[in-house]
């Protein structure tokens, strides 16, 4: 399933009839704000009444399933929810696409990125309490992976789309070490990201538990990390290495390190 081919009768299906013309108000009046889309993920700051909660809808084994910090109880999904998929059907293209904005902003230079960020500053009041924080700590970021993980229960029934942003949060944190020169506790971030993916996937049974988008974006990080710490430890990257190896669902998946061993390897002899 892709959101594109959504439609108003599946999306109907979802909830009461007076929910979804509910959920058709809230975008007319235009309370449906923030929104941004990963390929498998949409999500906006839904404005109902007084009140402001956070919606967000996954594709998950093929079906859709949404959450909502507005707590809601009763049949059918919240109105939240349902106004998310409505501003979808009404316009797509306002939702940002972080994936291709993330790669967008790849390939800008590092003077370049500085000066958006102090542009921003200057608009957005918000965006200087991200400037003030404090710099990533590595044992607090794997603290926080562990924390994130441990929110799955034994059968895997935990939001993993919502998991997913989590883990992002912790990749961001990774990012900001690299980009302060910190590149080996930078790679060690990673590692530890897609170790605890690949090692619940491979506890729960359920190899496609994670999106192939996150798997492969984690993966394309830890290797470019690893070619670009001039410090590398070989050693302690090789026993990494063997690790995610050993891991049943890194081997079902479509990753693989025999290029990146075979350069390793050939860069240290």
């Amino acid at each position: 399933m892709r959101f594109e081919e959504l439609d108003a009768d599946k999306i109907q299906r979802l909830g009461s009839e007076e929910q979804w013309l509910a959920a058709q108000e809230l975008v007319r009046q235009k309370q449906v704000h923030f929104r941004f889309r990963t390929p498998d993920r949409l999500e906006a700051a839904v404005q109902n009444n007084e009140n402001w909660c956070t919606a967000a809808v996954s594709i998950i084994d093929g079906g859709l399933q949404s959450t909502c910090t507005c707590q809601h109880e009763g049949e059918g999904w919240c109105v939240c929810a349902l106004a998310v998929l409505a501003a979808w059907l009404d316009k797509p293209e306002s939702f940002l696409d972080r994936t291709a904005l993330r790669d967008q902003l790849k390939q800008y230079s590092k003077s370049e990125l500085i000066k958006i960020i102090l542009e921003l500053a200057d608009k957005v009041l918000e965006s200087r309490e991200l400037l003030k924080e404090e710099s990533p700590d590595l044992d607090t970021i794997l603290e926080s992976i562990d924390s994130i993980i441990g929110q799955v229960g034994p059968t895997g029934a935990a939001e993993t789309g919502e998991l997913e942003e989590k883990l992002r949060l912790a990749q961001e944190k990774a990012d900001r070490l690299a980009q302060m020169g910190r590149l080996s506790e930078a790679r060690a971030t990673y590692f530890y990201l897609l170790d605890n993916v690949f090692g619940l996937e491979e506890d729960l049974g359920k190899p496609g538990l994670f999106s192939e988008e996150l798997k492969q974006e984690l993966y394309e990080e830890y290797c470019q990390l690893i070619h670009e710490d001039r410090h590398l430890d070989r050693t302690l990257v090789q026993q990494e290495i063997e690790q995610l190896e050993s891991r049943a669902a890194f081997s079902q998946s479509q990753l693989n390190f025999a290029d990146l061993k075979k350069n390793f390897i050939g860069e240290g002899e």
